[in-house]
Order: C-alpha cells, then structure tokens, then sequence
C-alpha cells in the first residue's frame, strides 16, 4: 500500500510509524484515520515483529484533529463514530485501541505538540517517551466535545482519575515534566527517539512469546477481577514451557550466548 500520511519503515522487526503531516503538524484527518487502521490490523498479523515505534515528522507529535479537513465532508464524522456493538472500537477509537492488541510493546515518541488526537493516539502506545520540549494535552473539552478517540481506556490505567478528569475537563496543556509527574508519560528524554531505539533493542533480547504473553495479560487484565489475572499467568506460563522458544532461552543461559528466537506462537 503506498501511504499519504504516514511513513512506514523496518529493521531488525522493529517497525517505526511516523505521522506524516510537517506542513499540517501532523493534523489528523481521514485519510490518516484510514492508514493509522490500516498499518495496525497489518501489524497484528505479522509473527517476526518484535516492537513498534510511533512518532511524528517535523518535531511534532500532532498538533490534533484537522477539523478545517474533516468538516468538509459531513459523512466523515458517520464513518468514524458508527459501531456494530456499543462495546466495539469504532474507527475514531481504532487508532488508539488498535495498538494495545497487537502482540509487541509500542512505544510513542514525543515531540512538540501532542494535542487531542494525537494525545489519543499516544495513549494506545505502551510507552511514551517525550522530548524536555514536548506539550501534550487532552484538548477535547475546549472544542465542546469529550474525549472520544479510545485513550480513556489507557487513561484509567496510568493516572489517578481525580487527576485524569482534571486535566481533561479543562483542556490541560502540560509540559513533559508535569506530564510525566502525573504517569501520563513514561519517560523524558532530550534525545527520545534514541532511548526508544535503546528499549527496542533490549526488547528483542527477550522471547518473543514472553512479551506478548505479558503484553496481553498486562493490558486485558491489569482492571480485571484477580481470579482471572491468576488464570492467565497460569495458561501463559505453560503455552510458554511448550512453545520453541523456551528451550532456546534455557539453551542460550547455559552457553552465555544470546538466544535465536522463532517467530512468537500464532496467537495470544
């Protein structure tokens, strides 16, 4: 697929997504709506990806909505907010919650403006790494609208809600280190690419299979009731001891080497 707002690149199964909009800062609108969903169902599926690194070109992360570009057409606003089921992602809250269902640690890599949208977007990464100069808010409320795009659901999982409902009803803009005060960053950093780069590469010094067992048991089941967080390390643990890369890790820690993984288990 060739890509009008968002540039897709690769190596060593690390795969970076950059938002592609310098001239708009990196302004969300349909069409990137479009290829955010797109990437991220393709992503899913690919067994040998080890991690994925989303940021923004031209210092920003995005500044936002592209409201100006999404009210020209009125069955835009339809085409994001419908859903089968009330319990389902609609296609406005697939570009966050998309990126918590695949199988990999994603990390989102902060710079400038990371406004409304873009905020959204951030939330459904595992990690946020921010540059000294970032600014982020959940802008929503000062356009008359709630927050809608699926970053609630990480929000209640990193923040206190008294501070949660704060910043969000009054359109807080933060800089990075009173966003990462409040858990709403996991690092800051002036060079943030680079540590994103470091963590990446520690990443895939890991099994595979671990990472997304803990990934999924982490995200599914972090708010869920004990029992079921219980019965989950119990399957993942086994699933694991009878998958091919165990056996490698064991091998690798009796020779001091680092393991060759096979591609992580189908599903998890």
């Amino acid at each position: 697929m060739k890509y009008q707002r968002i540039k897709v690149s690769r190596e060593q199964d690390i795969v970076t997504v950059r938002l592609d909009r310098a001239d708009k800062l990196n302004g969300v609108d349909m069409t990137m709506f479009d290829e955010l969903i797109y990437i991220s169902k393709l992503l899913r599926r690919d067994r040998r990806l080890r991690a994925v690194i989303l940021t923004g070109s031209g210092g920003h992360f995005s500044s936002g909505l592209d409201f100006k570009s999404m009210m020209k057409n009125k069955s835009f606003a339809a085409r994001l907010l419908f859903k089968w089921l009330p319990g389902q992602s609609n296609r406005a809250q697939q570009v966050s919650t998309n990126w918590r269902k695949l199988p990999v640690p994603v990390i989102a890599v902060i710079e400038g403006y990371c406004w409304g949208a873009g905020m959204q977007i951030a939330l459904g990464a595992d990690f946020r790494i921010c540059s000294t100069d970032a600014n982020l808010s959940i802008m929503e409320s000062r356009m008359g609208l709630t927050s809608d795009m699926g970053g609630s659901v990480a929000l209640r999982e990193i923040m206190p809600k008294d501070q949660a409902l704060r910043i969000s009803i009054l359109a807080t803009e933060l800089d990075a280190d009173e966003a990462q005060s409040l858990g709403l960053v996991t690092q800051v950093s002036h060079t943030p690419m680079d540590e994103a780069l470091a963590l990446c590469q520690q990443i895939i010094q890991k099994s595979p299979d671990v990472t997304a067992a803990m990934k999924h048991m982490y995200t599914r089941y972090w708010t869920a009731p004990a029992w079921k967080l219980l019965a989950y390390e119990t399957y993942s643990q086994i699933r694991i001891m009878l998958g091919r890369n165990f056996p490698r890790v064991q091998k690798a820690l009796r020779n001091k080497t680092l393991p060759e993984f096979q591609p992580r288990q189908r599903r998890w």
